[in-house]
């Protein structure tokens, strides 16, 4: 393919490009061997970024010679600011399925679930009704120190949003879900860096 890389446009021509881009890919490019999985694994997420959808105006990607994608570009609406979330400890994680349809239609559904430790006050409260009735591009962070983004082309919503008391469960548990074009893709350390230095102070 070559180099190939992505500039941003509005939402909704950086959308429609790469639905094209992503419907056209159908061969695998890389050898998934056993011996490029050999080490150290640790999946579990450790930190979750939100941005309301609303202030995402673009993202850039790109593919190198091998087929190999990441994020290299989010870009924010002017002032938008990023939520982080520190989900309790073994509370967090995430699954990205293919669903085939039986008129032969394709599309992955994506979820993501953890829960938020803490006194239920008014910020707490705030927080709640937010996760429950936004639209988000999630970017989340594992153990293992990589990051990958869901949601990028179309936004996940919260399927779950339950405020628990009285019990080792105390606080949040959310689950983000939605129906994608696209896996997990991982982002660039300047993708990042971005995200980070607009997390709300």
């Amino acid at each position: 393919m070559g180099n190939t890389a992505y500039s941003p446009f509005t939402k909704e021509e950086n959308n429609k490009q790469n639905i094209v881009y992503i419907m056209a890919i159908c061969k695998l490019s890389t050898n998934l061997t056993r011996s490029s999985q050999c080490g150290y694994s640790l999946p579990e997420i450790v930190e979750l970024y939100l941005i309301n959808y609303e202030d995402l105006s673009g993202t850039s990607f790109t593919t190198n010679s091998g087929g190999c994608e990441e994020i290299t570009a989010v870009t924010l609406t002017e002032g938008a600011k990023v939520a982080k979330v520190e989900p309790a400890k073994n509370s967090a994680s995430f699954e990205d399925t293919l669903v085939v349809e039986d008129s032969g239609s394709r599309y992955r559904n994506a979820s993501i679930t953890f829960n938020v430790t803490g006194t239920y006050n008014a910020c707490m409260h705030g927080a709640l009704d937010a996760l429950s009735l936004g639209r988000y591009f999630v970017v989340v962070k594992t153990a293992d120190g990589n990051y990958l983004g869901f949601g990028r082309i179309a936004p996940l919503e919260a399927e779950t949003a339950t405020l628990a008391g009285g019990s080792e469960s105390n606080g949040l548990q959310i689950v983000l879900s939605g129906n994608i074009a696209e896996s997990p893709m991982p982002l660039s350390d300047a993708a990042v860096t971005t995200i980070k230095n607009s997390v709300i102070s």
